[in-house]
């Protein structure tokens, strides 16, 4: 099910026609697209934790790469949020506030601290609601910015621009906090996606030695998302047997000169959620 609100965003790349490669260009505009659903989220994050904020693609135009995007959410769990005035109002604050924060992104985290507090306002606005709605934590609005840092960090040579109707934001190349590569090498291939690990060893005290099963294989995978890895080793996450993560990641596979695979790796970049039985009982 998914409920549509107010405001359409587009996302342009100029990219070398002709010189850059196809594979980098469509993985780095997908996980811009992956940061700005994050970053609504984040934007959501004290009006209901179950709301699902997802892009829907409504066009492509060529000549440069334009992708435009409407804002939707998924199961929407109150039939009264789904009103024409709400639905106004939640698109409105989805589009001023990533205007606000992506204008803000090579700036320093007390910036974005005021730009969420500027948004204060906006939340107390909410229609239907006897108390007002608090902007997102600092640390989550940080966390999809670095996301979308991370993936224009892909596209060096490329001018990225974020386009709303409060109109245009060069997306800067800038560094993230996890450095990016680019596929330079014919024997390296990198790929981005968002799936389900069911957990076989945790790593109790590093980060390095998670045991899981993923598509039907058992493999150990590194996790990076830190925030996430101090939360379970203080205890204050339980990962119980038959437990899976529902986690962001990069995989990289490596062939040699015959092409032969002889490494893949997969990074677990960003923790959402602990996925318990049933729920992910036929996934494996």
């Amino acid at each position: 099910m998914y409920e549509t609100v107010e405001g359409e965003v587009g996302l342009i790349i100029d990219y070398e026609a002709g010189k850059s490669e196809a594979l980098i260009v469509l993985q780095s505009t997908m996980r811009m697209i992956q940061g700005l659903d994050e970053l609504d989220h984040a934007l959501l994050s004290s009006i209901n934790t179950s709301l699902e904020p997802v892009s829907i693609l409504n066009d492509v135009q060529h000549s440069s790469l334009k992708v435009l995007l409407k804002r939707a959410l998924r199961a929407v769990p109150d039939e009264s949020l789904a009103n024409l005035e709400w639905r106004t109002w939640v698109g409105a604050l989805l589009v001023k506030g990533k205007h606000k924060l992506l204008e803000k992104l090579d700036a320093p985290a007390s910036d974005i601290k005021d730009a969420l507090n500027e948004l204060k306002t906006d939340y107390l606005a909410a229609p239907n609601t006897t108390a007002g709605y608090e902007p997102p934590k600092l640390e989550d609005a940080l966390s999809a910015l670095n996301k979308i840092k991370s993936a224009r960090a892909t596209l060096p040579n490329s001018k990225v621009e974020f386009q709303t109707d409060l109109g245009n934001i060069d997306i800067p190349y800038v560094d993230a906090e996890y450095t990016v590569e680019s596929i330079t090498s014919e024997t390296s291939y990198k790929s981005f996606g968002r799936g389900l690990f069911k957990v076989k060893s945790p790593d109790m005290l590093g980060n390095a030695q998670w045991k899981v099963k993923y598509s039907g294989k058992a493999i150990e995978v590194k996790i990076t998302h830190e925030a996430w890895l101090d939360e379970y080793h203080s205890r204050r996450i339980n990962i119980s047997p038959h437990d899976s993560l529902d986690a962001d990641f990069e995989q990289e596979v490596v062939y040699d000169d015959n092409q032969v695979e002889v490494s893949n790796n997969i990074t677990l970049t960003y923790i959402h959620r602990v996925v318990l039985p049933p729920e992910n009982a036929n996934l494996f």
